[in-house]
């Protein structure tokens, strides 16, 4: 199984695209891929289990820039091209990078424990954090960001299954607040240049 995660990780730093279609939002004219969130969304605290085992709150992050991502550890490509991006992101972040948390929420707890997210998202990069929960409960956050995701599980018949899910990424200010949505496989150097410019002036989170 760890080889064949390291080998999907390959590919996916190796791929500019994705076999799948991912539900996205409509991009913003002049700057693709990038939607602003106007006005900004104050996200409501929320409660999963991190993957260090112990409840994770959004709150505990407060005083960073949260990058979130909803997916899962079997995705066969969507979730390893993004994680491999946001690895991407963070180098083109620089020094701001401290100012920024990288978090990956699991719409699969069922597969995906804690021990589990600590050994995929190790592979990308450590200071990745993994959240995971019940599917009502991964539900319930992702619908705060208006994703949604479907397990192709046959009503529990299958062990490797499918899970369809919303693609994109969500920023939050470092006062909890909703303030971009990037479309999946937009350029990471976009998405980092726009980072920049919400983590260093608040008040272009504001902005279109």
């Amino acid at each position: 199984m760890l080889r064949r995660i390291w080998l999907t990780v390959l590919f996916a730093v190796l791929l500019t695209g994705c076999s799948s279609t991912p539900a996205v939002p409509t991009a913003t004219p002049g700057i693709p891929g990038v939607k602003p969130v106007s006005p900004p969304v104050q996200v409501e605290n929320f409660t999963l289990t991190g993957m260090n085992g112990s409840p994770a709150h959004l709150k505990d992050f407060e005083g960073k820039s949260v990058l979130m991502v909803f997916g899962y550890t079997h995705c066969p490509d969507i979730c390893p091209v993004t994680l491999a991006r946001f690895k991407q992101i963070k180098q083109l972040l620089g020094a701001d990078a401290d100012k920024v948390q990288f978090i990956f929420v699991s719409v699969d707890g069922n597969r995906d424990t804690p021990e589990r997210l600590t050994e995929y998202l190790g592979l990308f990069d450590k200071d990745f954090f993994g959240l995971t929960g019940s599917e009502d409960e991964a539900r319930a956050v992702i619908t705060l960001f208006d994703g949604v995701f479907t397990i192709k599980d046959a009503e529990g018949l299958r062990k490797d299954y499918l899970v369809e899910h919303t693609a994109s990424s969500f920023l939050m200010d470092a006062e909890g607040r909703w303030v971009r949505t990037y479309e999946y496989n937009t350029d990471p150097n976009i998405v980092a240049t726009d980072m920049l410019k919400v983590i260093s002036s608040p008040s272009a989170t504001s902005s279109s």
